[in-house]
């Protein structure tokens, strides 16, 4: 347990030193002070202008780091071999892969949780400059539960990210895979109900290599695309409490099998 929290703070420590990291949030930051001005245009939709927009910059503030920091943290040690200095010392190959998981979290969690903060601003400051008139569908418990349900997808990413850095020793391949992880997860959903309507409305046949390719895919890849509800948190609406657990429940299970599967190839793998 000591060596996967010090793997973990070495993780985090590491990956703020990153410059991107920075680069990032404060674009996000304009992005919303944008936000609250750019709203004034559309009178009868202030609030949610800017919270479609804050909670964008929130979900790209933590999109941030599978993308750029957890490939860099986790195949960049094994390409430049430093990973056989932490293996050096009295640490299993599944307490480096669960600290660097955690320490990818903890990114970002802390990246969200700035930006969380700017987005309450940015409402606190259209309320000031616009009235609260505009503000009365504003839900904070909506907001709240659009912000954790966005961590949870990209927790669920970051798993995929520590899985795909396991099976390759490429840092650019692990990015590629990434991101077709994340393509996939965004649009499968989309992809399945648009073969089922082509089928019932026009009796058009579709290969069955492609119907299995895309049933395969939708059980493989996390559908990503459920945690998104900033549109529903935008109009003050609240999910249904049963679809909130049901979606934490995936997301738990499919993080604890991709690192399941993570340890045991990373655990079988020769570096030498």
């Amino acid at each position: 347990m000591n060596n996967i929290s010090a793997i973990t703070l070495l993780s985090y420590k590491e990956g703020l030193k990153h410059r991107v990291l920075y680069g990032v949030v404060i674009f996000a930051l304009i992005l919303m002070t944008f936000a609250v001005l750019i709203s004034g245009l559309f009178l009868r939709d202030i609030s949610k202008i800017i919270l479609d927009l804050c909670l964008s910059a929130v979900n790209v503030g933590g999109l941030l780091i599978p993308f750029f920091l957890a490939v860099h943290l986790l195949a960049r040690d094994i390409e430049k071999r430093t990973i056989f200095t932490i293996l050096a010392q009295p640490v299993s190959r599944s307490s480096y892969i669960v600290g660097k998981y955690l320490g990818i979290v903890l990114l970002t969690g802390t990246v969200m949780a700035v930006l969380s903060g700017a987005t309450f601003l940015s409402v606190l400051a259209g309320r000031v400059v616009y009235g609260t008139r505009f503000f009365s569908e504003f839900s904070m418990q909506a907001v709240l539960l659009s912000i954790f349900l966005s961590f949870v997808g990209i927790m669920v990413l970051n798993a995929m990210v520590v899985f795909w850095c396991s099976v390759t020793t490429s840092a650019f391949i692990a990015t590629l895979l990434t991101l077709f992880t994340y393509l996939i997860g965004h649009t499968i959903d989309d992809v399945v109900r648009f073969l089922a309507a082509e089928i019932n409305l026009t009796g058009a046949h579709v290969s069955d290599t492609v119907r299995y390719t895309v049933e395969l895919a939708k059980y493989i890849f996390p559908n990503l695309s459920a945690f998104d509800i900033k549109l529903q948190a935008a109009h003050g609406l609240i999910i249904p409490a049963a679809d909130a657990a049901f979606l934490f429940g995936y997301g738990a299970a499919y993080i604890c099998a991709a690192l399941s599967l993570a340890m045991l190839i990373f655990g079988r793998r020769d570096f030498a």
